[in-house]
């Protein structure tokens, strides 16, 4: 048996060092109560008096069994086996030395005070994880009986359904997370609230947040009641907001234990519930914890008697962390999310930033960094400060930026607001800036008004194939190791010069669009001015569509590959062995190879150099076919061809009895839309098969990395940056010794979800769609693709491994060319993430179907089976 006196411990004798002995609220109380803050007395009762209880539970290790069986989804499961875990605990009698430990320890307390007990479990109160209100609290405990009750409801609630749930969903460790329980001097407030040093909604860094109500915080912290709402900047010590609000009940302790819910006078409803002088007192003592900790803090407080007590504090997890985001000037910068602007928001390793950086060459330093584009939490964010305060380019900006993201620029908008934004551009043009700025302007007039692109398309595709083969050649021909390796990064610096060869083609294309789209409003219907611009081809997402179709329509051709579709599992690469001994399937499989050499480089979230590619697992594309074989033969072909049908017949309404001149000029911009437009991909397509040939070879050069004891196994160079891939040759384990911490630091963001757009400050905009004439409950978005359709929900996430049936409504968070292969069955398209001219809404258009994107949460409020309405003209959802 443990020794009793481990069992407990003041508060004056725990440090932060201590969690795992008194869990994360007792610690901080502890190390709170040393640095010399009003804590109320008190004392922890440790984790070794918790092991000892569950050991004197005969079935103990059966129930941590019985927990590794549930999952997050499972909530009846969760709920059974959390009562009968309880159920049990609550006859186990507790240890008598944890009896006369506890009794002791009450003692020296004060026998006549009463307690509040709380939970304090060591998997409580960290940076990422708060497991705030997981476990119970006890308040106005007297008496030592009423004190060891408590206790033990603290240790049950280690098995409530929220708790068992929560480290469900957290990856916690059941047998690894113990309890302690906290005994402190129960404070009879006369106001009571919680306090942020950042603001938990903004997230804005120097705006702390107060909430308060009259007795104890339980009312408010159980939602009871609606409190009052004050802000404190904490720059200047000034209130910034107060919002008094009607604050109907509160709760109170009464006299022989326990707590009672009382409803306040109507005068004391409206009245304040704390003046000037405690505001900023609390704002004071706020601002001293989070400097003590170095990290925003969620706080609960208490007045008394006119005195001020701190009854715990614990890091804000919310707030997105701005660490490789701080202002570089001291003035207020503003960032935008480049996963948003590439449609994807998952993280990214060093590897996959590094590469990024190389290619974009904003900002771009010696040792490869940029100080443009900011790497964050596995992410990438651009620095659009510079540009956002010239008062010219900024609204050439905010209209470029509304095509990928329509939120973007009211929120970019809102952070302009802060005065602490407006500071001098710095911008300065030398007379050979200007010069290349008009010679780039000359060449895109050039390629919007003069240029014949006869072949340039052809042009183009051999530009990139060349390109890409003598890169092949070149890395080859290099020595193995440290020479491929720079070979590699140089292609990646330089790549972006290719982009040159059609840029201003490009450029032209969609600049002929919008003129078009703008003169053609005055005599068509929307609808017929969208067609302008359908069924175009050339463009490589389109094409690569079409080939996909016509692949399906190859395996039709064999009765027997067609019914091996439906045995389709989870290994590719066995299903398509197995194929190969099917009768008339070598047709399929020869047009698959084909299929795999031209666009093999594709697939969900491209630009991030180590998601799989199609040549690595072919997967989706076998599910898209197995799909697209219950569809008619040649559908999709018929379906580019009405799609060029309507665009033919809006093109002849719109020249019909037009005069000459305008004739001429609605054709020119027919024909460079035509021939520019249809290049928008190009630019992609050539990155993601360079990172095909890069990826081949960097595979290789990290076995023999490992072979040379460089690292430790080969997937640990997706975690160093290019400079480091060239400089890990010669090094001696320093490089190394940073990929664990790296990888940590990878797989903790799989769950943290980028903002669109964030400050220096940590402030997030937050812009929500509103539509006037939307029926109560509807959800709303941006539309981007005309149409009203009813369909089936289907909420799809990894396009590698889920289907999308025929005419299922096809919800995302974002999509990008790798997704495009289930568009072919899509009805319509929800997503949380992306603008007008995002891949997602140019290939519903091109297909015609429904779509709204920028809809909050989409993905978490729509559910699979779900019948719903999009219209894509409002720009409304409605679930039927």
């Amino acid at each position: 048996m443990t020794n009793p006196k481990e069992y407990v411990r003041s508060f004056n004798e725990i440090r932060s060092q201590d969690l795992p002995l008194v869990g994360g609220k007792g610690a901080n109380l502890g190390e709170l109560t040393h640095a010399g803050f009003p804590v109320p007395t008190g004392f922890c009762l440790t984790t070794a008096a918790f092991t000892d209880f569950m050991d004197a539970a005969p079935s103990s290790a059966e129930f941590y069994d019985l927990l590794d069986t549930v999952s997050a989804q499972d909530t009846e499961e969760i709920r059974k086996v959390g009562e009968r875990v309880q159920e049990a605990l609550s006859k186990v009698p507790i240890p008598a030395d944890i009896v006369t430990a506890s009794r002791d320890a009450w003692h020296t307390a004060g026998e006549n005070n009463a307690y509040a007990v709380r939970s304090s479990a060591t998997a409580e109160d960290l940076p990422d994880a708060s497991f705030a209100g997981q476990q119970d609290t006890y308040l106005n405990i007297i008496g030592e009986e009423a004190l060891l009750t408590a206790i033990r409801n603290c240790w049950l609630s280690l098995f409530t359904d929220r708790a068992i749930t929560y480290r469900c969903q957290n990856d916690f460790s059941h047998r690894e997370v113990q309890l302690s329980v906290v005994v402190q001097k129960m404070i009879m407030a006369d106001t009571s609230g919680i306090l942020f040093t950042a603001d938990p909604l903004s997230g804005h860094r120097h705006t702390l947040s107060i909430d308060a109500s009259f007795g104890l915080g339980e009312a408010l912290v159980s939602g009871l009641v609606s409190p009052d709402a004050y802000q404190v900047d904490k720059r200047n010590r000034t209130i910034i907001n107060r919002q008094i609000a009607d604050k109907q009940i509160a709760i109170f302790p009464e006299k022989d234990g326990g707590t009672r819910q009382e409803t306040l006078s109507q005068t004391q409803q409206t009245q304040k519930a704390l003046d000037d002088q405690q505001i900023l007192a609390l704002a004071d003592m706020g601002c001293q914890i989070e400097g003590h900790y170095g990290s925003p803090q969620d706080i609960e407080w208490s007045i008394a008697d006119g005195e001020l007590y701190l009854l715990q504090a614990r890091p804000i997890t919310s707030l997105y962390p701005i660490d490789g985001l701080q202002s570089p000037d001291e003035s207020l910068h503003i960032y935008f999310s480049m996963g948003h602007q590439q449609n994807m928001t998952d993280p990214m390793t060093p590897t996959s930033i590094s590469s990024m950086q190389s290619i974009i060459p904003l900002g771009r330093t010696e040792n490869g960094n940029s100080t443009i584009l900011r790497a964050n939490q596995a992410r990438l964010f651009m620095d659009l400060t510079t540009i956002l305060r010239h008062p010219i380019l900024h609204r050439g900006l905010l209209n470029a930026i509304s095509t990928l993201d329509a939120r973007a620029p009211e929120a970019l908008r809102i952070a302009m607001q802060r005065p602490e934004f407006r500071q001098p551009h710095g911008i300065a043009f030398s007379f050979s800036a200007l010069k290349n700025v008009f010679q780039v302007i000359s060449q895109i007039m050039h390629a919007l008004w003069r240029q014949d692109y006869t072949d340039f398309l052809q042009k183009t595709n051999r530009i990139i194939a060349d390109y890409v083969n003598e890169l092949e050649k070149k890395i080859d021909a290099a020595p193995a190791g440290q020479p491929q390796a720079q070979v590699m990064w140089d292609a990646l610096l330089s790549v972006h010069r290719l982009l040159f060869n059609w840029g201003a083609q490009l450029i032209a294309g969609e600049a002929a669009k919008r003129i078009l789209t703008r003169l053609a409003s005055k005599r068509l219907n929307p609808e017929e001015v969208e067609a302008l611009s359908l069924g175009l081809s050339g463009n490589s997402v389109t094409d690569m569509n079409l080939a996909l179709g016509d692949l399906t329509d190859i395996a039709r051709q064999s009765p027997q590959l067609c019914n091996w579709f439906n045995q389709l599992g989870t290994d590719s690469h066995e299903w398509l062995d197995q194929a190969a001994q099917l009768d008339h399937s070598a047709p399929f499989l020869a047009a698959l190879d084909t299929f795999i050499a031209d666009y093999g480089a594709r697939g969900p979230s491209e630009i991030d150099i180590l998601m799989p590619r199609w040549y690595e697992q072919p997967l989706p594309l076998l599910k898209v076919i197995a799909s697209n074989l219950q569809k008619e033969a040649g559908s999709h072909r018929a379906q580019h061809e009405s799609l060029v049908h309507r665009r033919e017949e809006a093109t002849a309404k719109l020249l019909s009895g037009t005069s000459r001149v305008r004739m001429r000029l609605i054709k020119r911009l027919i024909y460079v839309m035509s021939e520019g437009s249809i290049l928008r991909e190009h630019h992609k397509f050539m990155v993601v098969q360079v990172f095909r040939v890069i990826k081949e070879r960097l595979k290789k050069l990290a076995v023999q990395l490992t072979d040379a004891q460089k690292l430790v196994k080969p997937d640990d160079i997706w975690f160093l940056t290019w400079p480091e891939i060239v400089d890990i040759w010669d090094d001696t384990g320093e490089i190394a010794k940073l990929i664990p911490d790296r990888r940590t630091v990878y797989e903790r963001n799989q769950n943290l979800l980028p903002p669109l757009v964030i400050t220096s400050d940590g402030e997030t905009p937050v812009v929500k769609y509103q539509v006037e004439d939307a029926p109560a409950g509807a959800m709303v978005g941006n539309p981007v693709s005309p149409g009203v359709v009813e369909g089936t929900v289907r909420v799809i996430h990894n396009p590698q491994t889920e289907i999308l049936n025929p005419g299922e409504i096809l919800v995302a968070v974002f999509t990008d060319p790798g997704w495009t292969p289930l568009f072919i069955n899509a009805g319509g398209l929800i997503m949380e993430v992306g603008g007008m001219m995002t891949h997602g809404s140019v290939v519903a258009r091109e297909y015609g179907i429904p779509a709204i994107v920028g809809v909050q949460d989409a993905t978490n409020i729509l559910r699979d089976g779900q019948q719903v309405s999009i219209d894509g003209n409002r720009g409304i959802i409605e679930v039927l």
